[in-house]
């Protein structure tokens, strides 16, 4: 009889990223639920030599037994994003290997094992550690089940009675009455493991129990009694579906094995070296390049090794240091030590704490150069390792000498650098000085050691600290805009007289220019974007609850899930914020993104209030710079009367509005102001005339008109502009107040390149010298804080805004030193000007 080799995909891939550290390979790339279950599956294939391999897959989307009950498998928690990046690369694995999956609608992986159990003639074997397949059992059929720190167990008929004295079928009997928490399964209230197992072997099955109700004793009798329907539907809820139609035939199943190049080049992408090392995986041809390097590197093999060899490293010279989730490297600049600290891809290793606390004088005594510091720290974290003296962060250097580069991994940067891969902390050391060098020679190291490098550690705290989230609240909206959207997705429903995928463009586009004959003025069918949306309120409702249905889903989505979903045990959000991202040195925040809150709308109001302070009458400080990029354009353009204005407290954007409307400063009206204001800030920004009018609701002429008299009555900002352009056209780059430099590449384009290199020539000074000065204004806060012992933190920065998680009692110490710190942070000839506000929550705060 052939045999035929059925995977559990889902049970196999998760237990392997809980089982793994956060393995990745030289890109970044997070691959260790496939290492494992690429381990699992080799292990599978040589012992049980399978001519058939089948891999199931849950969808992920609701199947039949939700429909019968809403709660099944509710309280699960979210899948971690680590572990559903890598769904798509298991099955682009799997693929190269030639491994069918299966993956239904309607049903879940459970029940695509047990129909593919039943459907052929074939000796079965079950993969999976989910003891809901031991049902399947029969005499065709075992299950093999891997352990944590054992081999693996294979049941039988056989093996199962002896292992659980019962019978495959009696599994879902067993929970009928004990009922399933992880998938939340009800069962009868009160009864566990072992009262069932006793009622199921005495009786049999669930039927059973309720003809001999009458002899079972006691509560337990109330609670069958009581819970009866219960039980049955339990029953159904567990029972695994093998009567379902699976289109597929057995020769679906055949793979590759040995497996081909395209499986070969798959494990050397994702540096699964362990397997690479097994020739007789791919036919004895597998090339050893992707290995050979690892050679070179010196690999130590016990913690007390490692101390004799960390003794040989001098404590008096500048220390680089590397650690990711496989290698440990340390270099004096004379030796380097490199310490293996994964079992599960070498076998001989260190354990890392081992290795922390044979340097911990050298993390304590030593400069500490390092890739990526803020990524180091987070790692050394978990070890209870701080270090405090880093001299160095070849990361940060490389972005300040080419901030449009996107962000390198180390491996990548050993590549850009054309460094051997086999050293780690002497890589460190080479990029240092090169890129010291390349500092000196852009004239950015101020920039970088009283800016950048100070920051790594604010920002690292920040990430540490998080912020507090009403959970009360969170799970108030949740209900709320849940209910929302439940009741828009049935009016849409209604209307459309169809039921389809409101968040699938193409979906929408069919419903409302196929089904219900509307016509955009664009004549756009392929396109659902808000403006088209916005062209056709008016005329059906169904457009209106649509763009209802999608403000709410962004807001549920976006904000409200993804706070529930990420935050930790104490109720305390944690973002990263990316430091080397944007060219314009702005800080980004993501995981979840905290800079991008609305502040303005209702909606927006109201999510703010769910962040609050972390401690009892504590409040949250929040000081915001007030027009910092137009007070810069006033000090860096010269110009006296805005200079004045802003000095004196002025409203800048009623004054540009005198000006250009040609009256009196007291017969400006509000819309007035706006227009203003819209070009007060598209100068900043380069806007055209045509942005102007679409921004302000005027004729292209209109606003040409205006720009050109803005200009009239403020030349010496046209003038400032202008020379920016010209500058850079001469120079190839433009710098800010601290001397960021951003290459403008653009500018020897096309014609369309040309016009956007010269929009970041006139707003880099700007934008770049805001990023600046408020990060500056971080560190400085941030040491006062340290200084005076204070023990609120600062906790976020929106753009242009501080946020402080304040103790009670230091409310006006730390408003205070915001202020103080923001205003002064630089010198200008305009006055920085900064709204220092607290509150309960973020929203009273702002």
């Amino acid at each position: 009889m052939k045999k035929f080799v059925i995977i559990d995909g889902n049970n196999i891939c998760f237990r392997s990223f809980y089982a793994l550290p956060m393995l990745s390979n030289f890109e970044g790339v997070i691959s260790n639920a496939v290492f494992g279950f690429a381990n699992t599956l080799v292990k599978i294939i040589e012992q049980e030599k399978p001519d058939y391999i089948a891999v199931a897959f849950d969808k992920g989307k609701k199947t039949f037994r939700h429909q019968m009950y809403k709660e099944y498998k509710a309280q699960r928690r979210p899948t971690p994003k680590e572990l559903l990046d890598q769904l798509p690369l298991l099955r682009q694995m799997l693929d190269t290997m030639h491994i069918r999956y299966i993956e239904l609608d309607d049903i879940e992986a459970d029940d695509i094992i047990g129909v593919l159990s039943r459907k052929f003639d074939t000796e079965n074997l079950i993969v999976s550690a989910d003891k809901d397949v031991l049902q399947l059992i029969n005499s065709n059929t075992s299950v093999y089940a891997p352990q944590k720190q054992s081999d693996a167990i294979v049941y039988n008929e056989k093996s199962l009675k002896e292992i659980m004295q019962i019978e495959p079928y009696q599994i879902i009997e067993l929970k009928s009455l004990m009922g399933d928490s992880s998938d939340n399964i009800p069962g009868v209230r009160g009864v566990g493991e072992k009262t069932a197992l006793g009622l199921i072997t005495e009786y049999g099955n669930l039927d059973g129990v309720y003809e001999h109700i009458d002899e079972v004793k006691g509560k337990t009798q109330e609670k069958l009694l009581a819970d009866k329907e219960s039980a049955y539907f339990s029953k159904k809820l567990a029972t695994i579906v093998t009567d379902y139609n699976i289109d597929v035939k057995l020769d679906d199943f055949t793979y590759d094995f040995p497996f081909g190049d395209e499986t070969l080049d798959f494990f050397k992408k994702y540096q699964f070296n362990s397997l690479l090392k097994k020739q007789e995986l791919f036919g004895g041809e597998a090339k050893q390049e992707s290995v050979a390097e690892e050679e070179e590197t010196v690999v130590v093999t016990e913690p007390k090794v490692a101390k004799e060899e960390l003794a040989t490293i001098s404590r008096d010279k500048t220390i680089f240091m590397f650690l990711n989730d496989e290698i440990f490297s340390i270099y004096d600049g004379d030796k380097e030590c490199n310490f293996s600290i994964v079992p599960s891809l070498i076998d001989d290793y260190v354990h890392i704490e081992d290795i922390l606390t044979s340097i911990s004088d050298i993390l304590a005594k030593s400069k500490i150069e390092m890739y990526d510091a803020k990524d180091m720290l987070t790692r050394l974290d978990q070890y209870g390792v701080d270090v405090t003296n880093i001299s160095f962060d070849c990361t940060i250097a490389k972005y300040l000498t080419n901030s449009n580069a996107k962000p390198m991994s180390f491996m990548q940067a050993v590549e850009y650098f054309a460094l051997p891969k086999s050293s780690y902390a002497k890589n460190i050391s080479t990029m240092s000085t090169l890129l010291k060098g390349k500092m000196k020679e852009l004239d950015v190291e101020d920039l970088f050691y009283d800016i950048e490098l100070p920051l790594v550690r604010v920002l690292r705290e920040m990430e540490r600290n998080g912020i507090k989230v009403d959970v009360h609240e969170l799970n108030e909206l949740e209900t709320k805009y849940k209910n929302l959207l439940d009741g828009l997705t049935n009016e849409i429903y209604e209307m459309a007289g169809t039921n389809f995928n409101i968040n699938s463009p193409k979906q929408l586009g069919e419903v409302l220019f196929d089904v219900l004959g509307l016509k955009s003025k664009s004549n756009k069918k392929d396109s659902t974007n808000v403006s088209v949306l916005n062209e056709l309120v008016g005329q059906h409702p169904i457009v209106q609850k649509i763009l209802d249905y999608r403000q709410y889903f962004k807001l549920y989505s976006t904000y409200i899930k993804a706070y529930l979903g990420c935050k930790d045990a104490h109720d305390f959000v944690h973002t990263t914020f990316n430091q080397t991202l944007t060219a314009t040195g702005r800080l980004s925040s993501n995981d979840p993104n905290l800079q991008n809150i609305p502040s303005r709308s209702n909606e927006g109001k109201m999510l703010r209030k769910i962040f609050i302070p972390s401690t009892p009458n504590g409040s949250l400080v929040s000081a915001d710079y007030s027009q910092i990029e137009l007070r810069l354009l006033a000090n860096f353009s010269g110009d006296d009367r805005l200079i004045d204005a802003y000095n004196q407290g002025e409203d800048i954007h009623s004054i540009t509005a005198s000006e250009i409307f040609g009256i009196p400063l007291s017969m400006v009206t509000d819309n007035m102001r706006r227009s203003a204001k819209a070009i007060n800030f598209g100068i900043i920004y380069g806007m055209s005339d045509w942005g102007l009018s679409q921004n302000i609701g005027i004729t292209k002429t209109e606003a040409k008109k205006y720009i050109a008299r803005y200009f009239e009555k403020y030349p010496t900002i046209e003038n400032y502009i202008n020379g920016n352009v010209a500058f850079a056209k001469e120079h190839g780059y433009i710098r800010t107040i601290k001397n960021r430099i951003r290459f403008i590449p653009e500018l020897k384009g096309n014609k369309m390149q040309q016009l956007f290199g010269e929009r970041v020539a006139m707003n880099m000074p700007l934008q770049g010298s805001a990023s600046d000065i408020i990060k500056l204004a971080m560190v400085k806060v941030y040491n006062v804080f340290k200084a005076k012992a204070l023990k609120s933190k600062l906790i976020l920065q929106i753009h242009d805004e501080l946020v402080v998680d304040t103790v009670e009692g230091e409310e006006d110490i730390v408003k205070s030193i915001l202020k103080d710190c923001m205003e002064n942070v630089v010198d200008l000839k305009v006055k920085l000007s900064v709204n220092v506000s607290a509150g309960a929550n973020l929203s009273e705060a702002k």
